[in-house]
């Protein structure tokens, strides 16, 4: 794609899609709102107080309350995999919602630290749901030459959501009551009840609606999305629309058949595996950036360098919010242009560079119990610029990714299994955020850096690259038999180049998958030969 493809040719079907994907992006304003907001206000002597502690919470708790969520998410995008196959997008999304507000009201009320530990957990699950339907949901309803950026939605007004905490939290720093940080809370409420206004006005996604057998349905919706008319009161989809619904059929209709739609085809071949291999290892990568120290202890680390006054503190965390809501839209658009695999390289080798800069400065002043003010102002020029560079080119790749590469009968039990590792690593390294620090210091960010190098090199000579490809051509990447039936039922030559780093013989996978199905594979035969005519 071009840099200016898509700021061109908008008819009705391109605004209403981007009108959905708008939309239900609030689905991640809650999340990246109250993330913004709770660490912060772990900060807030107020808030200290009202949990009855004198001036700090203790270690032993304090490093529970950031990396918790981690669990709740994790336990949520198993339980929303199964919503997801069974009830919908739209369901899940609906729950995810509900979720979101019963975890605002708790930490509104913030009884005792029991319940900032049950509303923390309980707004985990929620974004397990929130996460998994809006994404999976927007890369199965957008066009192949903008889904990197449709699917960046939801991050684009997380970040404008996170300024708005930023700036709420400046102002209540000055605040010595409990309405203060009350009020930023309960701002939660907000997308999370429009959220569940828009969602009964969305269509169903496609694919689901194929899966389930509602074929005139997801015709429908098709028509919708990327164009049809109506003639002598019939459907007629619009040339996309007919190419899209005809390589869905091929692909699900093979999946089905060969059993590529259970648990276990994420992994009994090695086309399979591979795909897992990537959607794992992308999900991981981030727990391993150094923002497990920075997000929630970042007044202890600005403190060390020699930043000390709270409301500076709290403003830098402004300033960052506000390079993350440029970074956001401009990243998500990159996907597009540059690719999923050239952002990751980016936002991966630019992370290692800083935090080895950071740690110098730490290791080389700070450390030292050196105050030096042109130092401190480095490391924190430095660390905004990783931030802002992690942000555009990473953050909108990583969520995306999973639901992107995975067939429509595994998308979201895949995207569930990358998940639970995602936080899995996650809960790690945030648990163990506070105590690194405490004993390794400047030490952490060269470790930090070291995983990201390390990232940097898996990425580079294992991802494939799925830019400007349908959902279905992907699976020719991958080199999966769905992909394959793919081309034959649209009747023409594989229309992608894998350029797929790791050797191996794709064709060999599928027949293998065909031996397994030997007893369908004659009736299937007829199916696709059906279709190619």
């Amino acid at each position: 794609m071009k840099w200016s493809d898509n700021l061109r040719h908008w008819d009705k079907f391109k605004v209403y899609r981007y009108v959905i994907l708008l939309g239900l992006s609030l689905s991640g304003d809650g999340w990246s709102y109250e993330a913004s907001v709770i660490a912060s206000i772990i900060q807030l002597p107020a808030w200290i107080t009202h949990l009855g502690y004198e001036t700090t919470i203790p270690d032993s708790k304090n490093q529970w309350i950031g990396p918790v969520y981690s669990l709740g998410q994790l336990v949520g995008g198993l339980i929303a995999a199964f919503f997801l196959d069974t009830f919908g997008r739209k369901p899940t999304m609906v729950i995810g919602a509900v979720l979101m507000e019963l975890s605002t009201a708790l930490l509104v009320w913030s009884y005792s630290f029991g319940v900032v530990i049950a509303a923390r957990v309980i707004e985990g699950v929620s974004i397990g749901f929130l996460l998994l339907g809006y994404q999976i949901y927007a890369v199965e309803i957008a066009a192949k030459e903008d889904r990197g950026f449709v699917s960046s939605f939801t991050l684009m007004t997380g970040n404008f959501f996170g300024l708005l905490a930023a700036g709420i939290v400046y102002g209540i720093s000055y605040s010595t009551g409990n309405a203060g940080w009350r009020t930023a809370l309960g701002i939660t409420f907000v997308p999370a009840t429009l959220l569940l206004m828009i969602l009964p006005w969305v269509p169903e996604s496609p694919r689901y609606l194929y899966e389930k057998g509602k074929h005139e349905q997801c015709r429908k919706v098709l028509g919708k999305l990327h164009g049809c008319t109506h003639e002598d009161g019939q459907l007629i989809l619009s040339e996309a629309g007919e190419t899209e619904y005809e390589a869905m059929r091929a692909a699900i209709t093979w999946d089905q058949a060969h059993g590529q739609d259970k648990w276990a085809a994420l992994w009994n071949s090695k086309a399979a595996r591979y795909r897992s291999f990537v959607a794992i290892s992308s999900q991981s990568w981030w727990a391993w950036n150094g923002g497990s120290i920075f997000t929630y202890y970042y007044t202890i680390v600005f403190s060390a360098a020699g930043i000390t006054d709270p409301h500076v503190q709290f403003g830098i965390a402004g300033v960052q919010n506000a390079s993350w809501c440029i970074g956001g839209i401009v990243g998500g658009y990159l996907l597009d242009v540059w690719g999923r695999r050239t952002n990751y390289l980016i936002g991966t080798g630019q992370a290692a560079l800083m935090l080895i800069i950071q740690g110098a400065l730490a290791l080389g002043i700070f450390d030292k119990g050196t105050v030096n003010h042109a130092a401190g102002a480095g490391f924190v020029s430095v660390y905004i610029i990783q931030w802002f560079l992690w942000v555009m080119f990473f953050s909108p790749v990583v969520n995306m990714l999973p639901a992107e590469i995975y067939s429509a009968g595994l998308r979201a039990r895949g995207y569930a299994i990358a998940n639970v590792f995602s936080m899995g690593v996650g809960f790690a390294t945030q648990y163990s955020a506070l105590p690194m620090y405490r004993h390794m210091h400047g030490w952490t960010w060269i470790f930090f850096a070291g995983c990201m190098l390390f990232a940097f090199t898996v990425i580079y000579f294992t991802y494939p690259e799925t830019k400007g490809l349908t959902l279905e051509e992907v699976e020719v990447v991958f080199g999966t038999g769905a992909g394959q039936r793919v081309k034959e039922a649209l009747g023409q030559a594989s229309p992608v180049d894998p350029r797929t780093p790791i050797h191996y013989q794709a064709q060999r996978d599928i027949d293998d998958e065909d031996r397994k199905g030997d007893s369908t594979h004659m009736r299937h035969a007829r199916t696709v030969s059906t279709l190619s005519s």
